[in-house]
This record gives structure tokens, C-alpha cells and sequence, in this order.
């Protein structure tokens, strides 16, 4: 049976999925670069409603507390367009961050957002390990945080305080303002605990100048089970 020319070009005319109206965001994700000295970063994300009924917000839901959203209003009319505004609180992160906001809307038909914040942070005063760990009863061994400087100016130690009076330390400077390493080396190892250096640095950035290096004493991982050998 010959299909008639004129049902197949109405057919190909169809979109192959429906096409709801509602929500278009101009971009779902965003890329940012901090700089060493920003504590937070603020971007947008426009949309528009290309519905033709009103459009609620229902809910803005981030992935991190970290991360903070809000919209320019409760409501939007058909046509009309609209932003998110997300915070970044920088805190302490280095290096690259990626956050969500999901958002969810009053739309009968794909209510669900999801946009991504991704940071860029650069690194200024790096600590390595992030925690220095001992093992009840493993001894009084010395080990050491390491400690680079990447920052376009040097950064020198000034002081140093350990949170536990069990523990010895030896700054060792490799490079001054730019490489230096920590000895620590606690006096025993017999009890668990958590403890922490602080570090206070001549760094010209205020939330860089005072740095923290963890370490512990901690119980040994029981080991995992012998598995059963069946006969």
C-alpha cells in the first residue's frame, strides 16, 4: 500500500518528543574563578517562563550548605523572565568545588531543575597530609606534615600552638616563605585522641593567616573477617 506524500510530510513535521513550554534557564551550569582573596562568589542564572500559565518556585534545595540560592520573586507570568541568585561561601576550600541548587516549580510537566556552580579556587598556604595518624600502641614515632606555598607572594610561619601537651614539634624551614615541614612526635601513644596545630602565618590575606594541621591517635581497624572455608 503506497502511503500518501502529504500524511508523511505531516508526520515529519512532528517534533519526535512533545514540547512543553514552562522553564528555560539560559545556562544550567556555571563556571567561576575565585581569586586568593574572595570569601564568597555571587553569579546568576537567568531564565525565562516560555509557558503560557504562571510559573511558582516552589523550592530552591542546594547540595551544600556552603552554597545559598534565591530567586528575584515568588511568581512568574507567562513571558516573564526571572534569576536565581547563588551564593558560594568559600570558606576554606581549595582547589576545584562543584555545588547543585535543585529547583522545583509549580509546572505540571518537567518541574525539576537541577544548576551547577562549579569554583575554581586557587591554593595559597598547602598542608599535606590533611591528618597525621598514629595507632594506639604504635610508639612514639616522628612524622611530618609538609607544607608548600603556591601563592604569588612567600608566606613565612610565625608561630606555631599545639592543642595537645603530649606532642613535640620541629619546624624545619627548606625555603623561606615558600617550603617548609613540621616534625611532630608525641610523647606517647597509649590513649586515643584528636588533635590540632595552629599555625599563624605573615600572609598579607586575612583568611589565610591563620592555618590548622590535624593529628591523632587513634584505635587500629579491626581486620576483616576470615571468610569460611566450606568443605
Amino acid at each position: 500500500m503506497k502511503f500518501p506524500f502529504a500524511a508523511l510530510a505531516l508526520l515529519l513535521s512532528i517534533p519526535p518528543f512533545p514540547a512543553f513550554g514552562g522553564v528555560k534557564f539560559e545556562k544550567d551550569r556555571l563556571d567561576l574563578k575565585a581569586n586568593p582573596e574572595d570569601s564568597t562568589l555571587v553569579t546568576e542564572f537567568p531564565f525565562v517562563n516560555e509557558g503560557k500559565e504562571p510559573v511558582r518556585i516552589m523550592e530552591l534545595r542546594s547540595s551544600c550548605g556552603c552554597l545559598s540560592a534565591v530567586a528575584d520573586k515568588d511568581e512568574y507570568a507567562a513571558g516573564e523572565k526571572g534569576i536565581i541568585t547563588a551564593t558560594f561561601d568559600l570558606g576554606r576550600f581549595t582547589g576545584e568545588e562543584e555545588k547543585a541548587i535543585n529547583v522545583r516549580t509549580s509546572e505540571k510537566e518537567n518541574a525539576d531543575y537541577r544548576l551547577v556552580v562549579g569554583v575554581e579556587i586557587p591554593e595559597v598556604f598547602v598542608v599535606e597530609p590533611d591528618l597525621l595518624e598514629w595507632e594506639v600502641g604504635e610508639g612514639t614515632k616522628t612524622k611530618s606534615f609538609r607544607i608548600k606555598v603556591p601563592h604569588k607572594d612567600p608566606i613565612h610561619i610565625i608561630t606555631i600552638a599545639p592543642s595537645r601537651e603530649n606532642f613535640q614539634y620541629e619546624l624545619i624551614e627548606h625555603k623561606a616563605g615558600r617550603d617548609y615541614e613540621i616534625k611532630l612526635t608525641p610523647v606517647s601513644t597509649e590513649t586515643p585522641m584528636l588533635g590540632v596545630l595552629k599555625i599563624t602565618t605573615d600572609c598579607k590575606i586575612e583568611k589565610h593567616r591563620r592555618q590548622l594541621a590535624f593529628f591523632s591517635i587513634a584505635r587500629p581497624k579491626p581486620a576483616p573477617p576470615t571468610p569460611s572455608v566450606k568443605g
